[in-house]
């Protein structure tokens, strides 16, 4: 094997299970930032720009590997949607856009397509789980219930847990399937 070999092993062209991961990431990235957008007012819309480039960023360049790139990136959609204040049907969608941002910005980079597809796999409990949980939170919250202090209580510390549980980590790279 020569030095020219091996120095050009490092800058390999991206696979295409890779670029289509990213692109699906950016698409739902794109979606999350933009779809309580329309309602925002004032000082309010530099959320959508300053989205869009952690987003842009959570894909690609130097800091494409932090993980809280992309975490601020759902943080600016869930603040974008706090002030808006969507209807219900808004609120669940863009709870899906955001988990499958999360899960999909978190992939391990520069896998086979074997073993992308195997991760994949491997990450759908988390989106039933996430599906199953946006329409239990869609059907709750349509019906009428008297505000009491406990309810608030424990509506703040499910969303506590669910950030807790909803920050990305990076697992090991997969190991391709045998």
């Amino acid at each position: 094997m020569s030095g020219a070999d091996s120095g050009t092993r490092g800058a390999r062209a991206p696979r295409l299970a890779d670029m289509i991961t990213r692109v699906v990431t950016g698409c739902l990235g794109v979606g999350m930032i933009l779809l309580p957008a329309p309602q925002l007012t004032g000082r309010s819309w530099a959320l959508v720009p300053a989205g869009l480039v952690l987003v842009a960023v959570s894909l690609a360049g130097p800091l494409a590997r932090w993980r809280m790139v992309g975490t601020l990136a759902a943080a600016a959609a869930v603040t974008e949607s706090a002030l808006t204040r969507p209807d219900l049907a808004v609120l669940a969608w863009e709870g899906l856009l955001i988990l499958g941002y999360l899960l999909l910005v978190d992939a391990p980079r520069a896998m086979p397509g074997t073993v992308t597809g195997h991760w994949l796999w491997r990450q759908l409990p988390l989106a039933v789980w996430g599906v199953f949980t946006a329409a239990i939170v869609l059907v709750v919250l349509a019906i009428p219930v008297p505000v009491s202090a406990w309810l608030l209580v424990a509506g703040a510390g499910a969303a506590v847990v669910a950030v807790v549980i909803a920050l990305p980590r990076r697992p090991p790279q997969p190991r391709e399937p045998r």
